[in-house]
């Protein structure tokens, strides 16, 4: 059904009630009086006027009955004291509180509309408040008069109307029950809720996705492990190399202080050279003051990387001299984690000075240059370097680590003469003797 044809079912079944209420039931003549039998004390209302109100009676199971809008009330209130008064009534055109049109509003609207009370009969009463007759549905009348027949038949076809336009919205019928349509809907509902469920378990993995899941959790271990890796090389072998250099300076400063009967050569001019100390055993200290006022490293045997270049600082290579000695005093260090003893070494400039402290007094050298070798160029190491055929009669010395930084496809070496000595007794020479660094390891001896 269409909306226009809703709309003008509705306003057709409005028409037939507003006739009917109009029209009013045909009273019934009033009862004769038995002859001789008293009158009533009480005034009769005057033909014509407006019945007082009267309690309806109570509605039964089987009957529908609307209650009186406030616009009836009035009318039948002010209709009684004008009668009392005993003057004539005119009563104003009732308007109908049927409303035409569609949605929710009409269709209550025609569910709850009551008829106004009919006109007096010859008795003087007229009928009261339309109510619905037991067992029939049809609209009647007060006790004592008839119920039409033509208003009640309308009566039904208006609430027929009402509820076939509540079907076609959807809503269930007055009388309870439940539409195709809201059957249909609750349905659909508990299909949604049943598809949710099922949505929420989980499906199990088949081969792939459980390959790729498992991958995935692999690579993203493999990052953390391979992050831990990174923070542990790049910081925490320094703070481990560093601690370790510590202490092997002051096991140096230790072990000169309490030798202090040193044999040195008759010319103080020409520098002590002392015999080579076994691997992996320190027998020096080196301050840089390029690098630093708090720079110092420990000097041992030996270029492994354990214990010497990984905890113990810089390494002599057992085939180069001696501090001192004529020749090269090669050494090496790691430019960058373990403590990097020669990461600044790039910074070197003609003219720094490099102290070498041992048991015996100590070397300065004055660097002089630098050159970027690969790792197989051992030339370098040479008394001469690269000259090996060549023995010289230079005190060298050659500072090797890996270039560039975090790698070690190149050398890094800068050469330094001997150009000072100074025995351990006459004190530190002036580059250092001041020097935070000084005065927290060599100070001492």
């Amino acid at each position: 059904m269409t909306r226009r044809e809703r709309r003008e079912r509705e306003r057709a079944a409005a028409e037939a009630a507003e006739r009917a209420r109009t029209a009013g039931p045909q009273q019934a003549p009033a009862p004769q009086q038995p002859a001789g039998s008293p009158q009533p004390s009480a005034p009769q209302p005057p033909v014509g006027s407006p019945r007082p109100p009267v309690d309806p009676p109570p509605p039964t199971s089987d009957s529908w009955s609307p209650r009186p809008t406030p616009s009836q009330q009035s009318t039948w209130h002010s209709g009684a004291s004008q009668a009392a008064g005993g003057r004539p009534v005119i009563k104003p055109a009732s308007r109908s509180a049927v409303r035409t049109g569609s949605g929710p509003v009409h269709q209550a609207a025609a569910h709850t509309q009551a008829l106004p009370a009919s006109p007096a009969g010859p008795g003087g009463f007229g009928s009261g408040p339309r109510h619905a007759g037991p067992g029939t549905g049809l609209v009647g009348s007060a006790p004592g008069h008839s119920a039409p027949t033509a208003g009640g038949a309308t009566a039904q076809s208006v609430f027929a109307a009402s509820a076939a336009s509540q079907t076609a919205y959807g809503n269930p019928p007055p009388g309870g029950g439940q539409t195709a349509g809201g059957a249909a809907a609750a349905s659909a509902a508990g299909s949604k809720r049943t598809d949710r469920k099922r949505q929420t378990e989980y499906e199990p993995l088949g081969p792939v996705r459980g390959t790729i899941r498992a991958f995935g959790e692999l690579c993203i271990t493999a990052g953390m492990v391979l992050i831990l890796f990174v923070v542990w090389q790049l910081w925490w072998t320094d703070i481990a190399a560093n601690k370790d250099n510590e202490v092997l300076a002051d096991q140096l400063i230790t072990e000169w202080r309490d030798n202090p009967d040193n044999e040195l050569p008759d010319d103080p001019d020409t520098p002590y050279v002392a015999e080579p100390v076994d691997e992996n055993s320190g027998f020096g200290i080196m301050y840089v003051p390029r690098f630093g006022d708090d720079y110092y490293r420990t000097v041992a045997e030996g270029v492994s990387l354990e214990p010497v270049l990984n905890r113990m600082g810089v390494g002599r290579y057992p085939s180069s001299a001696m501090p001192g000695e004529v020749g090269n005093f090669a050494i090496a260090g790691h430019r960058v984690t373990y403590g990097k003893p020669l990461n600044q070494i790039h910074q070197l400039r003609p003219g720094d000075d490099i102290v070498v402290q041992t048991a015996d007094g100590y070397y300065t050298y004055t660097f002089r240059n630098f050159e970027i070798v690969l790792p197989d160029a051992t030339e370098v190491l040479s008394a001469v370097p690269m000259l090996p055929d060549y023995k010289g009669k230079d005190r060298i010395m050659t500072l090797t680590a890996c270039n560039p930084m975090f790698s070690a496809r190149e050398r890094y070496v800068a050469y330094a003469e001997l150009t000072d000595w100074t025995p351990a007794g006459d004190g530190a020479p002036e580059s250092i003797a001041d020097s935070p660094a000084y005065d927290k390891v060599g100070g001492e001896a």
